[in-house]
């Protein structure tokens, strides 16, 4: 019998080096999921200066991602991981001092620069691990790059538990997120040992016309719609279930980072799983199946709002929540491959600056909705139902996107 997680063991050593330091980064984006705005909650700022804040992160990778995108074709990309590792934590800590000053302004600007170092890594990721990757084993090393998200929630999760538990005086949010910015330094060292193995032979000059003409642009917007379409839907809640919590439930920081940990480690495993599901199920089924489980679980999490709070609601908020991460996670690295394949190897680094781009496109203009729609009071119910209703349709995208991508192979 064949064991799960067998074609870990065969990765590249190099792709090895590019996930170590991936997690680290992945640890502080988990940190700030999981208590910035609960730090910024306490420090005075309201929900919707909150949000801005956050847009702020993602509108630095919006910037950079399209020209980043035509810049990396044919080109070396480890050097970018370098800048990513060091700048990331220390833009991090910059932030830090301009909350605890008030300086609006640098707050913002702070977040941005964030949102720029932290797309060097992302955006760079796919390519990389496409070039190095044998065919056999990309499944398990596209999962493994998808891995490190929840890898990082989950260790952050553990690190905010532990000092807090430590000291709960000294380590309050503040400086749970500092000291694990500082811990994350400690992935540079992965990013001086990598090497890249298969580099391009030759590069061209960045070039807009001619490197417009370089792609499949019907392929690629095809592709990529139902991408779109979920970054919507996720940038208008996902961001903020801390709040939901918070505000229906008075979860504080620690707590939340708790089950946050829980979550996170099942979101790990079973993304992990990804590789074995998938020749399981077959595309075919496997990503309607786990993402129509996922927006179900948060609908239900959301109803949960509009019931009187109780133990047992209380409970069933929690395992919706813990539900839905490890399965909407579990259909990213398939989605991401059956993208990849469809548009084909000349079409790869602009995809993975595209993805970027909506993603964190998206949560700049999402961040901003769901700011107004809480200064208007508007309920989380109401959110997250917006949200399922726009996961539908990427779902029913997905389905036929998977059978035109069949069809062409055969």
């Amino acid at each position: 019998m064949k064991l799960p997680f067998r074609n870990y063991v065969q990765i590249d050593r190099n792709i090895w080096y590019l996930i170590l330091s991936e997690a680290a980064i992945q640890v502080v984006n988990g940190c700030l999921m999981l208590i910035l705005l609960l730090y910024l909650h306490t420090k005075g700022y309201t929900d919707g200066e909150s949000a801005r804040f956050t847009a702020a992160r993602f509108l630095g990778v919006l910037l950079i991602s399209f020209p980043l995108g035509m810049y990396i074709k044919k080109r070396k990309l480890i050097g970018f991981f370098r800048i990513a590792s060091i700048s990331l934590p220390l833009f991090t800590l910059l932030a830090l001092w301009m909350i605890e000053e008030g300086y609006v302004f640098f707050i913002y600007l702070s977040f941005f620069l964030w949102g720029i170092s932290f797309s060097f890594a992302e955006i760079c990721k796919l390519p990389f691990i496409l070039r190095q990757s044998e065919s056999s084993y990309l499944s398990a090393a596209i999962a493994l790059s998808y891995a490190t998200w929840s890898f990082g929630a989950v260790l952050a999760g553990i690190l905010i538990y532990l000092f807090s538990t430590i000291s709960p005086t000294f380590f309050d949010e503040r400086n749970c997120i500092i000291a694990i910015s500082l811990l994350s330094l400690l992935g540079s060292v992965f990013t001086f040992k990598m090497k890249e193995l298969k580099v391009p032979d030759t590069h061209e000059e960045v070039n807009f016309t001619t490197n417009q003409s370089a792609y499949d642009w019907k392929k690629i917007v095809y592709a990529l719609t139902p991408t779109f379409i979920i970054a919507i839907g996720a940038g208008m809640s996902i961001p903020f279930v801390p709040l939901f919590f918070q505000y229906t439930f008075s979860m504080d920081y620690k707590a939340f980072a708790g089950y946050g940990f829980l979550a996170y480690l099942l979101v790990f495993i079973m993304t992990l799983l990804t590789p074995d599901i998938k020749n399981k199920l077959g595309y075919k089924i496997a990503i309607p199946l786990t993402q129509t489980l996922s927006v179900t679980c948060l609908v239900i999490m959301g109803v949960t709002e509009l019931l009187p709070t109780s133990n047992s609601i209380f409970a069933l908020a929690i395992a919706m929540y813990m539900l839905r991460q490890p399965l909407m996670n579990l259909a990213q690295p398939m989605t991401t491959e059956i993208i990849m394949k469809y548009v084909g190897k000349s079409n790869h680094e602009m995809v993975s600056a595209l993805m970027a781009l909506i993603w964190n496109g998206s949560f700049v203009v999402t961040s901003l909705l769901f700011a107004q729609l809480r200064d208007w009071n508007i309920n989380f119910f109401f959110i997250f139902l917006l949200t399922a209703i726009l996961y539908a349709i990427a779902i029913i995208w997905y389905v036929i996107l998977i059978r035109q991508y069949e069809k062409s192979i055969v």
